[in-house]
């Protein structure tokens, strides 16, 4: 079983029709079980978050749904506490890059929204590792203001940070952090990753369409890694975060 913890819709340019094929055609080729899903592309952030709640409900056994937040928007806080509402949104997204922002700054929408995030038991993603904007450290300081809420950091810290991540985790311990693991390929990074940290803190990502979700898999093939860590990674650590019922993992137990 693999569940794939990043990965986005994207949409036509011209014609704003939304790919919801490839997604799903790109699961069925790479034997993608489940699939949490966001989408940077609409008319608002609220339209956007929208068409992911809408995809949900199309395919509620294959998408797993996570909104996007803009906190430099004025209605960031408002648009995170209508989605916490929503039963087929589990998670929300910041990304810094995308929306050219440095976290430390924006903690006047960005404490309220992980007030409601913590109120309703949303997971956060975080996007790091290209740039002083996309710092994990930016991220652990909103960690240690809400310790009740998972932070994911998306790409493992990398491409940029992914050596100092892993410090990082070794001084904050598991907790509430995660690492996704798409983007990052170079292989001592890896090798120093998967050796320096528990198997608990690993949550498999693809980061399509913008990667390759067969080569996302294909790059563990070398690293020989133990079937018990895979098996954590690819499905198991997720189905545990998202209280999923699958075989293995129900109730929380393996």
């Amino acid at each position: 079983m693999i569940i794939d913890f990043h990965a986005h819709l994207d949409r036509d340019p011209v014609t704003k029709v939304y790919d919801v094929d490839g997604l799903l055609r790109d699961m069925e080729e790479n034997h993608i079980d489940m699939r949490v899903v966001s989408t940077f592309y609409g008319a608002s952030m609220s339209a956007a978050n929208d068409k992911i709640t809408e995809l949900v409900r199309q395919y509620p056994d294959k998408i797993i749904g996570c909104a996007v937040i803009n906190p430099k928007l004025d209605d960031a806080v408002e648009e995170a506490a209508r989605v916490a509402k929503m039963p087929e949104i589990r998670m929300i997204e910041f990304n810094s890059l995308e929306h050219g922002y440095r976290p430390e700054k924006f903690a006047y929408n960005i404490d309220p929204i992980l007030e409601i995030c913590r109120e309703h038991g949303l997971i956060v993603k975080v996007f790091t590792g290209q740039g002083f904007y996309t710092m994990p450290e930016q991220w652990v300081f909103y960690s240690h203001r809400f310790p009740e809420v998972t932070f994911v950091i998306e790409h493992m810290g990398g491409t940029d940070y992914t050596y100092g991540t892993v410090e990082l985790l070794k001084e904050e311990g598991i907790g509430t952090l995660m690492l996704e693991t798409s983007y990052e390929s170079e292989v001592p990074a890896l090798n120093k990753v998967f050796r320096n940290l528990p198997d608990d803190l690993f949550l498999y990502g693809s980061n399509y369409p913008a990667n390759f979700t067969k080569l996302s898999i294909m790059k563990f093939d070398s690293l020989g890694l133990s079937e018990e860590l895979k098996e954590k990674m690819f499905y198991k650590n997720a189905a545990k975060l998202l209280k999923l019922d699958v075989p293995e993992v129900k109730d929380g137990n393996e």
